[in-house]
């Protein structure tokens, strides 16, 4: 009985020394067991997020390319599902952040100041191009549930059985650990393979089970997702491919034409001359007669024009040549492999021939022709500015021949071409620095003792070429836009001067001003100007006398005619200067109050022995007589010429013969008669 007890004592000691072992065995594996978990459940947790992260971001990096917020939002927003996920983000490549999901009661700043949280970032990128960035942040709520289960779990085994312990362990750890291992593997299997059909299967109906379905549910969305994006990258990319080729039309072809345009030809030929060894020839052409098109027959007719001239210049030259439009009436041909002048010269006349021929457009018929400049690669220019600069002068000294014609370039137009910038400059100067003066030339009533009126006639006092005439800068300074600067200041300078004259003598004496209808705008600014500089001075405003030539006044419907009409109603006079040569109607006489006439010099040169010319004076001092306007004959250089003059009649003289143009000073000496010289007559003498 007391080996019994004994036996019995015995094996309670070695149960109760087992069962301590036991315990301490199991608490000891149970804690290390614990520490263990805790350690893998965060390693798992943080490699869970890593896997759904590295699945998310191929499909996010597609949606941020299409900047597609909303797909982005769709596609994070499942991530959720995952209790201890509370906030997933995805920013661009600057931190503006495109789109943001939290879990539901979580506060986003307590959230930033916790330090429990874990945070897996993923660059997006494509092609090592990178785009953004996908964060995912999840709570310790997966770790605190572990060691809630684990501190259950430990009061179990301190009451239970070391076998039992250890069996409901490895049973807990194939039940709860091994499916959730399963589903990280598959997880990692998508990953790496990016085949989302993959699935997870359902070992059980537990939570675990639910987890697996949640899994399978949220590759579903994944993968109908990218089926989607696939599909909407495949269209956007065919409507890239689409636009791209329309954009390269549009860059490098002009619509009108349907040639190349000025970039192209840019392009073209600087991809010819970075070829070794090239030769070609560069023409451009410059329609002659295409104004009168558009302002006649209407810019539409102009477009059609423009259409059958790029048929015709493609016809004249090889398939391999390039015909392009620079705009508007401007076109270029290059012809490869071509360095002498006679080839070049049989296609230029070529092209010239083809332009010549009638054009019919909607039943008009239509003539322009071409002015054309020739230059050759390497011999003109090595560069493209060089040679489109010289081609551009080459055309315009033909036009300056006449037109309908071809040039070749040289260097001497070159050098021409320097000149007239180096003109211009100096014109501009002249300008800042007051280099102009005007000189006056009398105009002397018929007898040819008394003046009562003058010409201004403006002179360029050059510092190093002295005294030069209008004739060596006035149209050039029309051609590039300074003849209004001038304009301007030879009306202050003559107002100025004739007030002068007005203050000395007290009376008026009559200046005439050349305009260059240039200086006329249509607003009526100019008049403005004219008669505030009038009052300025306190000159009489018939003082001044406005000059202007009979082409300026051709068209009825100008707006030249209106402002005339202005200056008669405000008193200032209307002299039609080189009267006679003009090709306009007579009509304008009727239309505007004319003043004066100014009969060319030319009809005066020749009285003393053509007949013809006497009888033109004649019938112009005759019509002017019956209009009630005044004749200025211009030119007269002899004594036969005054006498013929005087039996015809004639109002006013101006020429030569009486006097040159003088500077101010030696016309107020010659001509202008102070108020006390007038009542003292010795104080002239």
């Amino acid at each position: 009985m007391k080996s019994l007890l004994r036996i019995d004592t015995i094996s309670k000691k070695v149960l109760l020394m087992l069962m301590s072992v036991a315990i301490v065995s199991t608490v000891s594996v149970a804690l290390v067991f614990s520490a263990y978990e805790l350690n893998s459940a965060k390693r798992e947790q943080i490699e869970s997020l890593e896997s759904v992260s590295n699945m998310l971001s191929p499909n996010i990096t597609a949606a941020l390319l299409f900047d597609d917020q909303d797909t982005i939002a769709e596609l994070i927003k499942p991530v959720l599902s995952r209790s201890d996920i509370v906030l997933v983000s995805v920013t661009n490549i600057n931190g503006d952040v495109l789109a943001e999901s939290t879990a539901p009661n979580i506060d986003k700043t307590s959230l930033n100041e916790t330090s429990n949280v874990t945070k897996v970032s993923t660059l997006l990128t494509l092609d090592n191009q990178k785009y953004g960035e996908l964060s995912i942040t999840a709570n310790d709520s997966y770790i605190k549930d572990r060691i809630q289960f684990y501190g259950k779990f430990l009061l179990l085994l301190l009451l239970s059985t070391f076998a039992l312990s250890l069996f409901l362990s490895l049973v807990l750890r194939r039940i709860f650990l091994s499916p959730i291992l399963y589903l990280a593997d598959t997880a990692d299997k998508i990953t790496k393979s990016n085949d989302y059909s993959l699935r997870a299967k359902q070992h059980s109906k537990d939570e675990i089970g639910q987890l697996a379905t949640c899994f399978n549910s949220m590759l579903d969305t994944i993968e109908q997702r990218d089926i989607l994006l696939e599909s909407q990258v495949a269209l956007r990319t065919k409507e890239l491919e689409n636009a791209n080729t329309q954009l390269h039309e549009y860059a490098y072809q002009d619509g009108l034409t349907d040639l190349p345009n000025r970039r192209y030809f840019y392009k073209k030929l600087q991809s010819l001359i970075d070829i070794d060894n090239m030769q070609f020839a560069l023409i451009f052409i410059d329609l002659d007669g295409f104004k009168e098109v558009n302002d006649t027959l209407g810019h539409d007719y102009g477009d059609l024009l423009l259409h059958q001239v790029a048929k015709r210049l493609r016809s004249c030259v090889r398939s391999n040549d390039t015909v392009a439009r620079l705009g508007g009436d401007e076109f270029t041909l290059i012809i490869e492999g071509i360095n002498d002048v006679e080839r070049a010269s049989d296609i230029a006349q070529k092209v010239k021939q083809s332009l010549m021929q009638c054009i019919s457009i909607n039943g008009s018929k239509v003539y322009v022709t071409g002015s054309i400049g020739l230059t050759f690669y390497p011999t003109d220019g090595r560069s493209v500015e060089d040679l489109v600069k010289h081609a551009d002068q080459a055309m315009y000294l033909s036009k300056s021949k006449g037109r309908n014609r071809y040039e070749f370039f040289s260097y001497v137009i070159e050098e021409q071409a320097i000149e007239k910038r180096r003109k211009l400059e100096e014109i501009r100067v002249a300008l800042k620095k007051d280099q102009f003066v005007l000189y006056y030339q009398p105009i002397f009533d018929i007898d040819g003792i008394n003046v009562g009126k003058a010409e201004a006639l403006i002179r360029w006092q050059h510092p190093q070429l002295g005294l030069v005439g209008p004739n060596e800068f006035i149209p050039l300074a029309e051609q590039n836009g300074l003849i209004e600067d001038i304009g301007n200041w030879v009306r202050e300078q003559a107002i100025k001067d004739a007030a002068h004259w007005f203050r000395l003598t007290g009376k008026v004496t009559q200046v005439s001003v050349n305009t260059s209808p240039l200086q006329i705008d249509h607003a009526g600014k100019w008049v403005d100007e004219w008669l505030a500089t009038c009052n300025k001075f306190g000159l009489p405003r018939d003082t001044m006398i406005i000059e202007v030539t009979e082409n300026t006044l051709m068209d009825p419907d100008s707006p030249i005619q209106q402002q005339m009409h202005r200056l008669n109603q405000y008193g200032i006079d209307i002299a039609i200067d080189d009267f006679g040569v003009g090709y306009s109607s007579l009509a304008y006489l009727q239309r505007l109050d004319i003043d004066i006439l100014k009969i060319d010099r030319s009809f005066i040169q020749h009285m003393e022995t053509n007949e013809s010319s006497i009888a033109l004076v004649r019938a112009i001092i005759t019509m002017a007589s019956h209009l009630n306007v005044k004749v200025v004959a211009e030119g007269v250089e002899t004594k036969g010429q005054h006498q013929i003059l005087q039996q015809l009649s004639c109002d006013y003289l101006q020429g030569y013969l009486f006097a040159k143009p003088m500077p101010a000073k030696d016309f107020i000496q010659t001509y202008i008669k102070p108020l006390e010289a007038q009542h003292n007559p010795l104080v002239i003498d």
